[in-house]
């Protein structure tokens, strides 16, 4: 346990139990750590309130001195990272659905060839949950959508069109002309991100309220709802055309877009590892022709 990053941790999150889970502490390991911290500085940091662990008016300045600490702890890291190469090393991914299953493994395939020694952790979810794991420093890089990462460092690596999908014998498989109008009047199945991303400024900018019906977190769940004549939904071309299911996957009308890449934490120093995971990805996208 590191206690500076620990005691940092409580003081931006006001909570023993948040900062226990971030870390996957104890509790009763991160309130020692405070206790044995405040006891070597001769006075008290936090006080106890009903809004959670509260500094104390006077630790400005310590709070500092610990930000500083912990910056340069990890920038030591990463010398000795850089320093040793790439005979070990830890890479901590997070990756929506669609590029786990059909980008990734091949990624991470052809970079464990290069590197053996390199271990991953990947994690699999929504753009929000990703987003914020970035933030809170638990991934060293997400690949995500550009839409969905505003406030973040972003290396594009690919396009992926939004395909409307349908059952197979739906009537918009053989019209000549659809219009997103058209939606308004179709049952909808609402994917992992709801209406927060692409697909719900895509409806904003048309004025669609589209009748959802069903809410998925699980986008491949959705394609079977599709299948099985629940309505139609918006997805990734990424995810529909690698699945296996009887759909029909149809253009949207003048076409529409999403940028594929990798975020990353802001203000955070790459270790040796992650960097050089960073750029294998980006070389790996152009020689496959993403970009």
């Amino acid at each position: 346990m590191n206690k500076y990053e620990t005691i940092l941790s409580v003081f931006e999150t006001r909570s023993i139990s948040r900062t226990a889970a971030l870390f996957n502490y104890t509790q009763s390991a991160v309130s020692q750590t405070i206790k044995n911290f405040e006891r070597e500085l001769g006075i008290e940091l936090f006080s106890r309130s009903k809004n959670g662990m509260e500094p104390k008016p006077y630790t400005a300045e310590i709070l500092d001195s610990l930000r500083i600490i912990c910056r340069e702890e990890k920038r030591i890291s990463n010398i000795a990272s850089s320093l040793a190469g790439l005979e070990s090393g830890y890479v901590r991914i997070g990756a929506v659905q669609s590029i786990s299953y059909y980008w990734l493994p091949d990624i991470m395939k052809a970079f464990s060839d290069r590197y053996p020694n390199i271990r991953f952790e990947l994690s699999v979810d929504g753009f929000s949950p990703l987003r914020q794991l970035l933030k809170e420093n638990r991934l060293d890089c997400i690949f995500v959508s550009e839409y969905s990462v505003p406030d973040m460092p972003f290396l594009p690596l690919g396009k992926d069109e939004l395909m409307l999908v349908t059952p197979k014998d739906h009537p918009f498989v053989s019209s000549r002309s659809i219009q997103l109008t058209d939606l308004n009047n179709e049952d909808f199945i609402l994917s992992a991100d709801g209406l927060e991303y692409e697909t719900g400024k895509l409806f904003q900018e048309h004025h669609i309220v589209p009748r959802i019906r069903y809410k998925l977190n699980d986008d491949l769940a959705v394609l079977k709802m599709v299948e099985k004549g629940f309505g139609i939904t918006i997805l990734p071309r990424l995810l529909v055309d690698h699945a296996s299911f009887d759909i029909a996957s149809l253009p949207l009308p003048d076409k529409y877009y999403r940028t594929l890449g990798m975020a990353f934490p802001p203000g955070i120093l790459p270790d040796h590892a992650v960097q050089t995971f960073r750029m294998f990805a980006k070389k790996w996208t152009e020689q496959n022709n993403f970009i």
